[in-house]
């Protein structure tokens, strides 16, 4: 079988650069809580005025750490509230996102009956498809009702024949 998906390009710019933003606050968090440590090591076996530098330098430095967790936790609570109001007030701006999704899964023989219709302009009598396709008359109708229930084409009655209209293109 194959299966065909209409899908909507996610908005990978931005989460990129979010993701990017958050990588850095934690390379820096942890770069500064190592350097916080490796002063507070090196400091232990030296004078009391030094310890006490190395303290303030190691506590100066805890603080950077601390607000840049802040940081990380004000850019996220700012991104999730204000898409909050914008799906509350319906003005959510949506680029190029279709308003349905249209999942379909085609057999080959289905695919074949799609196919034929797409080369002749989305219509043909019944008889003429199943020539074309090389389908007996009971397979066909079979696939065409198939079809009919996907809302991919639908049948017309005109005297003894039937009319098989193409009603939605179906992209691979």
């Amino acid at each position: 079988m194959i299966s065909l998906e209409l899908q909507c390009l996610p908005m990978t710019r931005a989460r990129d650069r979010i993701k990017r933003l958050d990588i850095i606050l934690v390379i820096v968090s942890v770069a500064t809580l190592s350097i916080a440590l490796w002063t507070w090591i090196t400091a232990m076996p030296v004078a009391r005025e030094i310890v006490f530098l190395a303290t303030t330098i190691a506590l100066v430095i805890s603080l950077v750490l601390i607000v840049n967790v802040a940081i990380l936790v004000v850019i996220r609570l700012q991104r999730r509230v204000s898409h909050l109001e914008d799906m509350i007030t319906g003005d959510e701006v949506r680029v190029s996102v279709p308003d349905k999704v249209v999942v379909v899964t085609l057999t080959n023989t289905e695919r074949r009956v799609i196919n034929r219709l797409e080369e002749n302009e989305g219509q043909m009598t019944q008889d003429e498809l199943r020539r074309v396709t090389g389908l007996s008359k009971s397979t066909l109708s079979v696939t065409l009702s198939a079809l009919e229930r996907k809302t991919l084409v639908s049948r017309v009655e005109s005297g003894r024949t039937k009319i098989v209209i193409l009603e939605q293109n179906v992209t691979r």
